[in-house]
């Protein structure tokens, strides 16, 4: 049946997608962990020199507080806060820390802090910066349901370079609509800003 045909030409491209991305990712997976308001967690870095914490107030009104701890010297720094909860995980050189900041239910920020200077802090701009490119490519008469990031990752051997898969449901704005699933893959240098999209194709069905 044309149906079942469907089914298994989605499933089949979705698993080719997630198999090519995770090729350009790191060769092992990212040990990470879920940050939210009701507990405190921290995660090492790969070479045990930094810690990288989440301290939750227990509190929906308040903010988790987020720090960058060295290890050796047990000197903590303030690099920001979450509102909602997310999920972070170190490079595996251990330069640089990523956190997908789901701070609303339908809407989330990236965001990667730098340990490789004399003092840790978080890569201004950078959300911002994908925004522009992943709005950039929806039409005028469209706009989205959501923004999320399924899929994010370090780039293999390259800390300074992440990919994220945007998830950005489109909807027409005039008139009634179901929407439409739209996503885009993006590599993002961290060092210059420079940004290559690639949109992928969705099956083409008989």
């Amino acid at each position: 049946m044309l149906w079942k045909k469907i089914l298994i030409l989605s499933a089949l491209w979705a698993w080719v997608a997630r198999c090519a991305f995770a090729a350009e990712c790191g060769n092992r997976p990212a040990k990470a962990i879920n940050l939210d308001l009701w507990s405190t967690r921290s995660l090492l870095s790969s070479d045990k020199q930094w810690r990288f914490i989440s301290i939750g107030p227990n509190s929906s009104d308040q903010a988790a507080m987020l720090y960058i701890q060295n290890r050796h010297s047990s000197q903590k720094w303030k690099v920001g806060s979450i509102e909602r909860d997310g999920t972070a995980f170190w490079s595996e050189d251990s330069k640089r820390v990523f956190l997908r900041d789901e701070y609303a239910a339908d809407d989330t920020k990236i965001r990667v802090f730098d340990v490789t200077g004399l003092v840790p802090k978080e890569i201004k701009g950078l959300d911002n910066r994908l925004r522009r490119a992943i709005f950039a490519r929806i039409p005028e008469n469209e706009t989205t349901l959501w923004l999320y990031y399924p899929q994010v990752c370090f780039a293999a051997n390259d800390s300074s370079t992440i990919i994220v898969v945007a998830d950005v449901p489109l909807v027409r704005k005039r008139g009634n609509s179901e929407g439409r699933d739209f996503s885009v893959k993006l590599t993002v240098d961290l060092i210059s800003f420079q940004i290559v999209i690639a949109a992928p194709e969705a099956p083409k069905f008989p």
